[in-house]
């Protein structure tokens, strides 16, 4: 389960986030407990038994950890954190450093979206603008999981935020490539 999950840190760091924060959720609705973990995560997967044992190893460990790192209403793993700071320097690299003409470009069209969604969060929590996005963006998934009604704005919103954080995903594994340079 953990090299899939980094394997697409990776290949799309934007649907790792959005997995782990997703899966952060879970292991907070089953309140960390390991028979819950079991019997809403493991036996449902179609897999053999020592996959269903590494699995339910894995789970339990991250709800350990998400309890001994005192995030059991709200936040997030460090590696999660990570990757966020990772994009927030990217983010800020690739628009005011490098001035990448499609990441601009992505930007100034999501721009007013983000705005909006900024305007929204509390004070007392400031986010960078990538985590901004993040939360847009899981905000609309969770509405759309709960089958309620998703305006032609928000949808519109969404895809422009989407764009973006695609991508800055591509740019994040580019970079990765690149000799010298550590973005774990």
């Amino acid at each position: 389960m953990n090299e899939r999950l980094q394997q697409e840190r990776r290949d799309n760091v934007a649907a790792y986030v959005v997995r782990m924060w997703h899966l952060e959720d879970v292991l907070r609705a089953v309140r960390f407990d390991p028979e819950a973990i079991r019997t809403r995560l493991v036996e449902p997967m179609e897999a053999d038994a020592e996959q269903k044992i590494q699995a339910q190893r894995w789970y339990t460990a991250l709800a350990e950890r998400m309890v001994k790192d005192g995030i059991t209403r709200q936040g997030h793993l460090p590696e999660v954190v990570e990757a966020i700071t990772d994009l927030e320097t990217l983010h800020h690299t690739l628009l005011n450093v490098l001035e990448d003409p499609a990441y601009v470009h992505r930007y100034m069209d999501a721009r007013a979206d983000i705005d909006s969604l900024l305007q929204q969060r509390d004070a007392e929590d400031p986010a960078g603008v990538v985590e901004t996005c993040f939360t847009g963006l899981y905000g609309v998934m969770l509405l759309r999981a709960q089958g309620r009604v998703v305006s032609e704005a928000t949808r519109a919103a969404d895809a422009r935020i989407r764009a973006l954080l695609d991508v800055l995903s591509r740019q994040y594994r580019q970079m990765r490539k690149l000799p010298g340079i550590s973005l774990n």
